[in-house]
């Protein structure tokens, strides 16, 4: 099959894939984030996009996320397509198809193998894992920062002499398009050491070291602060031990990737003997990579390197430390692995029909799992059945269901919230709302200053 054509097939069946996303409603936080966002109606806005935070039009909103160059590309998406509506769907869909040629570009320079490369890439642009990155407007950020990574890297590799401009451009803008952008030097480090020797990738990573200087500059100027700005919610001993249920759910997402949520129920780990069966897990990954090629490595290297950002529980939201969306980026990792096998193996009809019925079951399994995004009620009735415990999920639905007049439905979540979380102030909040929603004015009055307190 030509190359254009195939590159042309693998664009095709993944914007069809993802094309019901048109229609659906824009959800979660993009209401806030983007709908009551008047920063991103003006190009006048554009200096303060790099001297504030990323919720600067937002004052109940902490400032701990500084993403200045998303914040261009919500401004382009509404200079292109309009003020905010389903459309921007449209958007969310090009990014990710980028972030597809992106990466068959990258793995087609570091395997020389355009065929393992192409199935390699159409299986990452189909996989449900990448629902909720996609899905989801204020998620964008996740195609985009691959994207720029991606090129990173390409043109690292692509390099005539010791540096890229080009590359160190692209891993600048990776940095001030999502905290995880952060690992660019990591990565390029990474590179060089799986094909040469570490005083080499030591050379080769230190301008984009220097690249993340200036970020980090910009970010302390932006937001006063080096870390995140939230407190802690649990120790770094329970952190660690927490990685490896955390760990497990998404190797079972990537395995089996239906069903998929917002939101899960993973509590903090106490017990040391997971911990123990992880570091045996990946010492036995280390020993079985070693001898293999440097393409395999680096796409371990970078699978574990980009999944570090996201498991940074302590600074989640309690009870909130599981996003397949944080998986976009890995995943591109697994992608690289996969196509060195494709160049390795001999394609016979059985293994094309194998091939066939995983793209096949994957196309169908994202479908599946986009149907939960058409709108809040349906995206959080999700939510709360995979984390039945999490007061945010049935917070988040008992809202959806107060805007819809859905007022009965409501309680009983709200009620639930309460117990779960007393000193939740949106809980009460939203019980006042209720209560002013039904007439009862009295009780409103008394939830709202519950909230007001709190």
């Amino acid at each position: 099959m030509p190359r254009r054509l195939l590159i042309g097939a693998i664009v095709v069946i993944t914007f069809l894939v993802f094309l019901p996303t048109i229609r659906y409603a824009l959800v979660y936080d993009d209401f806030e984030q983007i709908v009551t966002n008047p920063r991103l109606t003006a190009w006048s806005y554009l200096p303060g996009y790099f001297t504030t935070h990323l919720w600067a039009h937002s004052p109940l909103q902490a400032p701990n996320y500084y993403r200045p160059i998303f914040l261009i590309w919500l401004r382009l998406v509404d200079v292109a397509l309009g003020p905010p509506s389903s459309l921007w769907h449209l958007a969310s869909i090009l990014t990710h198809l980028g972030a597809t040629i992106a990466g068959l570009m990258l793995i087609h320079r570091m395997t020389g193998d355009f065929i393992g490369a192409a199935l390699a890439t159409a299986l990452f642009a189909i996989h449900p894992i990448h629902t909720e990155a996609v899905a989801w407007i204020s998620s964008a950020a996740d195609p985009l920062l691959t994207i720029f990574l991606l090129l990173s890297v390409y043109f690292y590799v692509d390099r005539k002499g010791p540096i890229s401009f080009v590359s160190l451009l692209f891993a600048t803008l990776a940095m001030f398009t999502k905290e995880a952008g952060i690992v660019t030097p990591a990565l390029i480090l990474a590179y060089e050491w799986t094909q040469s020797r570490f005083t080499k990738a030591i050379e080769g990573a230190v301008p984009y070291f220097l690249a993340a200087l200036l970020y980090t500059a910009f970010r302390m100027n932006a937001l006063g602060n080096l870390a995140t700005g939230v407190p802690p919610n649990m120790s770094v001993s329970a952190m660690v031990l927490t990685w490896p249920r955390v760990l497990a759910v998404y190797a079972a997402h990537l395995a089996w990737p239906f069903h998929l949520s917002v939101c899960y129920d993973v509590p903090v780990e106490t017990a040391r003997w997971p911990l123990l069966l992880l570091v045996l897990a990946v010492a036995a990954l280390i020993w079985t990579i070693r001898g293999g090629s440097a393409n395999v490595r680096f796409g371990a290297a970078w699978f574990a390197i980009t999944l570090v950002p996201g498991l940074g529980l302590r600074y989640l939201l309690t009870g909130d430390y599981v996003h397949d969306r944080y998986l976009y980026l890995p995943s591109f990792g697994l992608a690289l692995i996969l196509a060195v096998w494709f160049s390795r193996i001999r394609f016979t009809p059985w293994r094309v029909v194998t091939a066939g019925a995983i793209a096949l079951a994957f196309c169908l399994g994202t479908r599946s799992n986009l149907r939960i995004w058409q709108n809040d009620i349906s995206l959080f009735r999700r939510a709360v059945e995979t984390a039945p415990r999490n007061p945010y999920a049935k917070n988040n639905l008992a809202d959806a269901y107060l805007k819809a007049h859905r007022e009965s439905e409501a309680f009983p979540l709200l009620k639930e919230v309460i117990a779960l979380n007393p000193g939740y102030r949106l809980g009460y909040y939203n019980m006042g709302r209720y209560y002013q929603q039904t007439g009862d004015y009295v009780e409103a009055e008394y939830y709202f200053s519950i909230s007001d307190q709190l």
